[in-house]
């Protein structure tokens, strides 16, 4: 059966409502992050390559928990206005009553959901994993890749090189190099260096112009010096990171493989968002409910409480599960059961819906 026109109107100022909602999230969310990496690449630890791959990756990861939230505040936000312009006293009016009204919330809300679930359940933890491999493989590539001057720089041959400053035309002055081979140590101090590729032969090479090695062990005389005038000093580059899978970037499946506290915490965290959802969807329209012409973000801002309580609320069960403090059904579920327990007091109070009367054809609903 197709949708009327009422549920049809319904939807249309739920989306667009919830459009302009979730991108200004979307947008903070990203901008914190998109902060957090560009110091982290001014900082020299990632390239500066990586930073919008690793934002979409974070993007992916974490949207399914912005979702509820969006969604939430665009069903105040469209039922509100609805309320001020009397709206939905004039389809009350014509008997139309709330029951019509969640018939075109839920349109929206059930697939929006079953949509979240996919999200936090398998593509936001893959996405998680990506980022974290991502993230270790360019911190490695920006320490092995780069070198900044005045900071200790180890390779993975265990050579030590340290840089004074570096020239204008990104040559190293004022160069220092130690590594340990065969018991003994090596130490080169040259007055310029820079680094090269398949040039001395195949692999890395760190080049150093007119200094002097130092061959020997501390605490010993017998040293070894040589002066050079060009020396080449090979240097092992480390191979891909593949980073510890962790709790968050762990499939669903693994997490019921696993079967312990901590496994069935995450799991409840990670369908909490879709619960989470479908309990905001009620709860809604009697928060939604003003008086006509009344101020336009007077229910925002207690929507945002209720979320802020909610979602936190999920996370300190999440965790008391996870250390074992409580049970199984002292996780997240409670918090799920006591939400709607609430919200479906005040829809009786507020709306004068109850579950338990009958429907009568021709009775506002």
């Amino acid at each position: 059966m197709g949708l009327n026109r009422l549920t049809r109107y319904l939807l249309r100022e739920l989306l667009l409502a919830w459009a302009a909602v979730t991108l200004v999230l979307v947008v903070v969310l990203l901008t914190n992050r998109l902060i957090q990496f560009m110091a982290d690449a001014a900082s020299g630890e990632i390239p500066p390559s990586v930073i919008f791959t690793l934002l979409g990756l974070k993007a992916a990861a974490n949207i399914g928990v912005v979702l509820p939230g969006s969604f939430f505040l665009a069903v105040v936000l469209a039922l509100g206005r609805l309320y001020r312009d009397s709206e939905i006293t004039a389809m009350a009016g014509c008997g139309i009553g709330p029951k019509r009204i969640y018939r075109g919330i839920f349109a929206l809300a059930v697939p929006l959901a079953l949509g979240v679930a996919v999200l936090t359940l398998s593509l936001g933890p893959a996405a998680e994993r990506q980022a974290d491999r991502v993230l270790a493989n360019a911190e490695q590539q920006a320490r092995f890749g780069g070198v900044q001057p005045g900071r200790f720089l180890n390779f993975g041959d265990q050579t030590t090189v340290y840089v004074g400053q570096l020239g204008a035309d990104g040559g190293m002055q004022g160069l220092f190099a130690e590594r340990r081979v065969d018991g003994q140590w090596q130490i080169w101090v040259a007055e310029g260096g820079r680094r090269v590729a398949n040039a001395l032969g195949p692999g890395e090479f760190l080049v150093l112009d007119n200094g002097w090695r130092y061959d020997g062990n501390p605490g010993e005389a017998a040293w070894r010096v040589m002066e050079y005038a060009e020396h080449g000093i090979r240097v092992a580059m480390p191979a891909p990171v593949e980073p510890g899978v962790g709790m968050d970037s762990r499939g669903a499946t693994a997490l019921i493989e696993q079967a312990d506290a901590a496994a069935w915490a995450e799991l409840q965290r990670r369908l909490s968002p879709a619960v989470m959802l479908l309990v905001l969807a009620l709860a809604g329209l009697p928060l939604a409910q003003s008086a006509p012409r009344s101020g336009r973000f007077g229910r925002v801002v207690i929507a945002v409480l209720v979320f802020m309580v909610y979602f936190n609320l999920i996370y300190t069960a999440a965790d008391w599960l996870e250390s074992g403090r409580v049970g199984l059904l002292g996780g997240p579920v409670w918090v799920h059961g006591l939400a709607l327990l609430i919200t479906a007091a005040a829809v009786v109070v507020r709306l004068g819906v109850s579950p338990l009367r009958r429907w009568q054809p021709g009775a506002a609903g």
